[in-house]
C-alpha cells in the first residue's frame, strides 16, 4: 500500500471549513494490479492560525478515526 501523501485538495466552504480529499489515497495492490483504493474527505475546522501542515496532519488524523469507525462496525456484522 502506498501512504498517503500528495496530490490532495483543499476546499475552503463557507458551511464546513476545509475539505480535504485525497483521492485513490491508499491503493493495495496484488502483483503490481491496483485491486482495492480508498479515497478520503475530511471537513476540517477553519482556524486563521492552522498551518498547511496542521491541516494535513488533522486531517490524516480524521481519516484514520473514520476508518476505524467503519471497520469496527463491519466487524461487527454491520454492512
Amino acid at each position: 500500500m502506498k501512504l498517503l501523501g500528495q496530490p490532495f485538495s483543499i476546499q475552503n466552504t463557507a458551511e464546513h471549513g476545509w475539505l480535504v480529499t485525497w483521492t485513490d489515497a491508499v491503493v493495495h495492490r496484488v502483483d503490481g494490479d491496483p485491486v482495492e483504493a480508498i479515497s478520503f474527505t475530511v471537513a476540517v475546522p477553519r482556524n486563521v492560525n492552522l498551518s498547511m501542515s496542521d491541516v494535513q496532519t488533522y486531517a490524516l488524523k480524521r481519516a484514520v478515526e473514520l476508518l476505524q469507525v467503519a471497520i469496527k462496525h463491519r466487524e461487527a456484522g454491520g454492512q
